[in-house]
């Protein structure tokens, strides 16, 4: 799939839906609103924001043999490899130890809380009833989570020929009652689900049973993309997450997991994650420290030293072009490729490598224009191809049964929500027309006031929305 077309074929459909039904009489407005569509005012130019490889760990090996991890785990997760970050939370997470994940998109966060549920079912195989609760802000998730579990069931019987001796399952709004009749009676060790059917589970008469199996057997609470909980629904699931570590009889391992909590916070990365640590200890209802908030370690996927090609190897490489073809070796050591990752997406901040800021496309052109001296179009043309190739190559990797990628990346389209034309009541070459709301002409001196316009559906003609203050009622005209 081409990006870009996919892209601009999405822009173009939105602005054929836009201009269908806008019909403006007058000249001079009509001229605005042109020139405000076509220069993207609803839709701006994307952003392009990478997506870093993270520091590797390595196998399961290491974990295994030091009992961190048991023994099992390696044919559960057959095939894995450990990012840094997963480590960090899963030895907290087996030690019996509350954390707070907070590595960016497809760092795999969902390993560090199933590692460290898995690691305590099959050190205790006697376990019985609910041992895990696993919350997830929507249901499309939980589905989704489920076929992860039930992958990993399958390794597991794959490998040993073994029945899996983990149960888990979901309890949604969405599931049958049959389903759910069957979990009443014999509750899961693990429980997928959401924080309104949790609520659910401990008030319902019927299902009794499995809030019981929670309070007595409960070891393991877990909130996924914690950043959701934010407001009224924060306070309500906050004091939901107190009840129920009143009520348990076992130590609770408290767990979250976050995408985004820490480029929400401000300052350095360490009064980031305190930051993270305050909001969790609020929420959880116990106390977090900075060492719980385990966030991504990153790494380079191309060029280890971090060394920005030379001007004539940028030069060259752009005279050269692109072959889609080619393969991922070739990709690695292109220079291109090599300055996109070192300028672009990462970039160094307190001697720890961090995620570069998103940019639009054209900045970035703008950028290597100067760095490889080429002119700006033909620059935003070449990266236009490489990313094309990034794509292609990653798409090969993944056929080739690799798991891991090498430099990924989306688009972030944003679409302004449409608004009113504005003008004084001025009717002649006086007349100022702004799609900016407000209550002044700005930098007028005098203040003078500027008024939405309305147009009629039938001829376009323009109408001006007033109020008069005082016994009269408002009126158009």
């Amino acid at each position: 799939m081409n990006v870009f077309k996919t892209h601009a074929s999405i822009i173009e459909d939105y602005s054929s839906y836009i201009s269908s039904f806008i019909s403006i009489a007058d000249p001079d407005i009509r001229q605005v609103v042109d020139r405000a569509l076509s220069t993207g005012k609803l839709w701006p130019e994307p952003l392009l924001q990478f997506n870093p490889s993270f520091e590797m760990f390595g196998g399961l090996e290491k974990l295994i043999e030091s009992k961190t991890l048991h023994e099992a785990i390696g044919d559960i997760f057959k095939g894995y490899k450990l990012y840094r970050h997963q480590v960090e939370a899963i030895q907290l997470g087996t030690s019996g130890k509350d954390f707070i994940v907070t590595s960016g998109t497809g760092s795999v966060k969902s390993l560090t809380y199933i590692g460290s549920i898995f690691h305590h079912l099959l050190s205790n195989p006697a376990a019985k009833g609910v041992t895990a609760v696993v919350v997830y802000p929507m249901n499309a998730l939980i589905n989704s989570q489920f076929e992860e579990f039930s992958r990993y069931k399958k390794n597991y019987e794959e490998a040993t020929g073994k029945e899996f001796p983990i149960i888990f399952g979901q309890y949604t709004g969405q599931d049958g009652e049959e389903a759910r009749e069957k979990m009443r009676k014999n509750p899961p060790h693990i429980l997928l689900t959401n924080y309104m059917m949790l609520e659910l589970l401990l008030t319902r008469v019927r299902e009794r049973n499995i809030r019981d199996s929670i309070y007595l057997n409960l070891r393991f609470l877990v909130f996924d993309e914690l950043h959701t909980y934010r407001g009224r629904q924060g306070a309500d699931v906050s004091m939901l997450i107190r009840r129920i570590r009143s009520n348990c009889v076992q130590q609770i391992v408290s767990i979250g997991t976050s995408a985004t909590m820490i480029s929400d916070s401000a300052g350095d990365i360490e009064q980031q994650k305190a930051e993270v640590a305050k909001v969790a200890t609020t929420l959880f209802g116990c106390p977090f420290t900075s060492e719980q908030v385990i966030n991504e370690k990153l790494a380079r996927s191309l060029s280890p030293t971090g060394t920005i090609p030379a001007k004539h190897f940028l030069a060259a490489a752009i005279e050269s072009g692109i072959h889609q073809e080619d393969d991922i070796e070739a990709l690695k050591k292109n220079p291109i490729a090599v300055w996109l990752e070192n300028k672009i997406a990462l970039e160094e901040r307190g001697g720890d490598l961090a995620r570069g800021k998103p940019k639009r496309l054209r900045e970035i052109a703008a950028e290597l224009a100067t760095d490889a001296g080429m002119a700006e179009e033909r620059c935003r043309l070449f990266l236009e191809e490489l990313l094309l190739w990034i794509s292609a190559s990653n798409v090969r990797q993944q056929e080739y049964g690799e798991r891991y990628t090498f430099l990924p990346y989306k688009l972030h389209q944003f679409i302004s929500q449409t608004g009113s034309v504005y003008t004084t009541l001025d009717q002649d070459e006086k007349r100022d027309i702004s799609l900016e709301p407000g209550v002044y002409k700005i930098d007028e001196a005098d203040k003078k006031p500027i008024f939405p316009n309305v147009f009629s559906r039938g001829s376009g003609h323009p109408f001006i929305c007033v109020s008069f203050v005082g016994n009269q009622s408002p009126s158009a005209f």
